[in-house]
C-alpha cells in the first residue's frame, strides 16, 4: 500500500497566497521539540526572523497554529499562511513583504475586553493572554453566551483559570480538555451533553 502524505488543511478561507510556492522549498524550523521540553522558542524564532532579508521566508513547524507569533511577526512586516499537516503539527510560512495581516483572509474579531477571536477547524479560538483579570473570564463568558450551537471554544490562556469552571457550569458549559504548554495553556470548552 502506497504511503500518502496527510492532506493539509488551510487555516484561511481564501486559500494559499501567491508567494507560497517559493516558500515551500525553505527548510522549516521545528519548535515542537522545544515546547515538548518546556523551552520557550520565542527568542530563537525572533533571532531567525531578524536574519530574513526583505522578500525572504521563514518556515515554522509547531504543535498548534501559533496565532500570537503570527501577530508579532506581522508587526515586523511578515505575511503568514498556515497549514495543519496532521494532529499536533502545523506548518506556518512567513514572508517578509511588508505585510500587516497576521493571517491573510482571517476573520479576527476583538472583544471589548481586548481578547482576539477567530475560527479554525477545531472550533472558535479566543486568546485572552496578556489581559488583566477579570478580563479573561469576562471575554470567555461573553463569547460562550453568544453561541447557540454545540461549537467547541478553544481558549488560549497564560495559566489554568481556576475560577472559570464554576462560571462555565452555571451556563451549561465545561472544560473538556486542557493542554498546558510553556507559553500557552489551551482549554477546550464544550456544552454539557
Amino acid at each position: 500500500m502506497a504511503h500518502t502524505e496527510p492532506k493539509a488543511i488551510d487555516s484561511t478561507p481564501s486559500g494559499p497566497p501567491e508567494w507560497l510556492a517559493p516558500a515551500l522549498d525553505v527548510a522549516a524550523m521545528d519548535v515542537r521539540g522545544f515546547l515538548a521540553e518546556g523551552v520557550d522558542p520565542f527568542a530563537a524564532i525572533m533571532e531567525a526572523a531578524a536574519g530574513i532579508e526583505f522578500g525572504g521566508f521563514l518556515v515554522i513547524d509547531a504543535p498548534f497554529n501559533p496565532s500570537p507569533l503570527r501577530r508579532v511577526l506581522a508587526g515586523r512586516g511578515f505575511s503568514s499562511y498556515g497549514r495543519k499537516l496532521s494532529e499536533g503539527h502545523w506548518r506556518v510560512f512567513f514572508h517578509l513583504d511588508g505585510g500587516a495581516d497576521w493571517e491573510s483572509g482571517a476573520d479576527v474579531k476583538v472583544s471589548p475586553e481586548g481578547a482576539m477571536t477567530w475560527r479554525e477547524d477545531d472550533g472558535i479560538h479566543i486568546d485572552v493572554r496578556k489581559l488583566a483579570p477579570p478580563n479573561p473570564m469576562l471575554a470567555i463568558i461573553r463569547l460562550i453566551e453568544t453561541l447557540t450551537g454545540n461549537e467547541t471554544v478553544v481558549v488560549h490562556h497564560e495559566r489554568e483559570p481556576h475560577f472559570l469552571a464554576p462560571e462555565l457550569a452555571e451556563r451549561g458549559w465545561r472544560i473538556a480538555r486542557i493542554a498546558n504548554e510553556v507559553v500557552n495553556v489551551r482549554l477546550w470548552l464544550e456544552r454539557d451533553a
